[in-house]
C-alpha cells in the first residue's frame, strides 16, 4: 500500500498521477510536457505539488535524466492500478458504434496494413459509420507509442519483449513463400540456386538476423544479402526488374506481390505468426473492447493462404497468355514454380 501520513489523501487526484507515471516513463519534463500537450512549467508546478503532498523529492536530476526514487519505484504499480480503475469508471456505460464520433488508431506495417486495414475500414464504416479510423506507420519502438496513448492497438509479426503493461493476442499466422520476377530470372531450381541468389529481405529493427539465414547457417550455407529494407513494399520494388528473390508471407502474393511469381522456399521454415497488442489500460473500456473484437472478426474471416496464391496465379496466367507465346511465364502450383515457353 502506498502510505500517506499526515497528508489529505484526496488531494491526489488522477491527472496528477498520470503525469507522475510519464515523467517516470519518460525520464523528462520537457518530453512529458510535449506528449500531454501541456507548458513544462505546468508539469513542473505539478510536480512540485506532488512532492509537497508526499514528502519525497520522487525524481532527482541526473544530467539531463530525471531518475526516480525508491518511492516513486514502490509506488507505481498501485498507480498504475488506480489509473485503470478511473478509466473502468470513466467507461461503465456501453459503447454506442451506431452513434459514435470516436477515431480509432493502428499502428502497423505495410503488410498488416494491406491484408487487415481495408477491411477494418469497411467494417467500422458500416458498423460505426461517424467514426475516423487512423493509421500510424510501425516503428522500432511501437510498444513506446502504445504505452503514451499515440494509438490504440499494434499489429505486428513480432510482439515487443517489454511487455509488462501490454496484452497480446494472436491473429492468424502465414508461411513464407519466395518471390521473384518471371520476365527476369527463373525460379530458383534447389537449395543451392536459391542461396546463390541475391536476397531482399525486412528489417523493423537493428537485428537483421532471419529464420532463413539461421537455417541456413545450422546447414553451413550463407546467402547474400544484397538489400535491407523497412517494410515489405521496399523489398517488392526492389525485386522487381532484378534477379534478386524477397521470402516473405504468402498473402502478399494478392497484394504488395501480386506482379510477381513465387515458388515454394528451398528451407523448411516455422509459419510467421500476427498478433494485436494494446496496452492493459484498456482493458475495462467498452470501446476498446469492441474495437478488438471487430479486428479479431475480420482476422478470423481471412481466406485461405493457398486460395490466395492460386487466384493471383491464375489471374498472372491468363494475362500471360493473352500477350501471345513469346515470353516465357511461371505457373505456379501448391509445391513449386514450373516455367514454360
Amino acid at each position: 500500500m502506498i502510505m500517506m501520513k499526515n497528508i489529505d489523501h484526496l488531494s491526489l487526484d488522477g491527472r496528477s498521477l498520470y503525469m507522475l507515471k510519464q515523467i517516470y516513463e519518460h525520464r523528462s519534463v520537457t518530453e512529458t510536457a510535449r506528449m500531454l500537450g501541456v507548458t513544462q512549467s505546468s508539469v513542473s508546478h505539478s510536480l512540485d505539488r506532488l512532492r509537497g503532498l508526499l514528502g519525497d523529492p520522487l525524481f532527482l536530476k541526473v544530467g539531463r535524466a530525471m531518475v526516480p526514487t525508491e518511492r516513486v519505484e514502490s509506488m507505481m504499480g498501485e498507480i498504475d492500478q488506480v489509473l485503470e480503475g478511473i478509466e473502468a469508471l470513466y467507461h461503465q456505460s456501453d459503447f454506442d458504434p451506431l452513434n459514435s464520433t470516436d477515431r480509432f488508431s493502428i499502428i502497423c506495417n505495410d503488410f498488416e496494413h494491406d491484408l487487415l486495414v481495408p477491411a477494418i475500414f469497411s467494417r467500422l464504416n458500416q458498423e460505426a459509420p461517424n467514426c475516423t479510423l487512423r493509421t500510424h506507420q510501425q516503428l522500432i519502438m511501437g510498444n513506446v507509442c502504445l504505452k503514451k496513448g499515440v494509438a490504440d492497438l499494434e499489429l505486428c509479426p513480432y510482439p515487443p519483449k517489454d511487455s509488462s503493461d501490454l496484452v497480446i493476442s494472436k491473429l492468424c499466422s502465414d508461411r513464407q513463400i519466395t518471390y521473384y520476377d518471371p520476365d527476369v530470372r527463373d525460379a530458383p531450381r534447389d537449395l543451392e540456386d536459391f542461396v546463390a541468389s541475391d536476397h531482399a529481405i525486412l528489417s523493423l529493427g537493428t537485428n537483421e538476423a532471419t529464420a532463413i539465414d539461421t537455417q541456413l547457417s545450422s546447414m553451413s550455407r550463407k546467402r547474400r544479402v544484397s538489400y535491407i529494407g523497412p517494410n515489405f513494399t521496399s523489398a517488392a520494388m526492389v525485386v522487381r526488374g532484378t534477379n534478386m528473390l524477397a521470402t516473405a508471407p504468402s498473402r502478399l502474393a494478392g497484394s504488395i506481390f501480386r506482379d510477381l511469381a513465387w515458388v515454394e522456399t528451398p528451407v523448411e521454415l516455422e509459419p510467421v505468426d500476427f498478433y494485436m497488442v494494446w496496452h492493459v489500460r484498456h482493458r475495462h473500456s467498452p470501446r476498446h473492447k469492441w474495437f478488438r473484437d471487430l479486428i479479431k472478426t475480420v482476422a478470423s474471416d481471412l481466406p485461405e493462404t493457398s486460395q490466395v496464391c492460386k487466384e493471383t496465379i491464375a489471374r498472372r496466367t491468363v494475362a500471360n497468355d493473352a500477350k501471345g507465346p513469346k515470353r516465357k511465364h511461371a505457373v505456379i502450383t501448391d509445391k513449386a514454380a514450373i516455367v514454360r515457353d
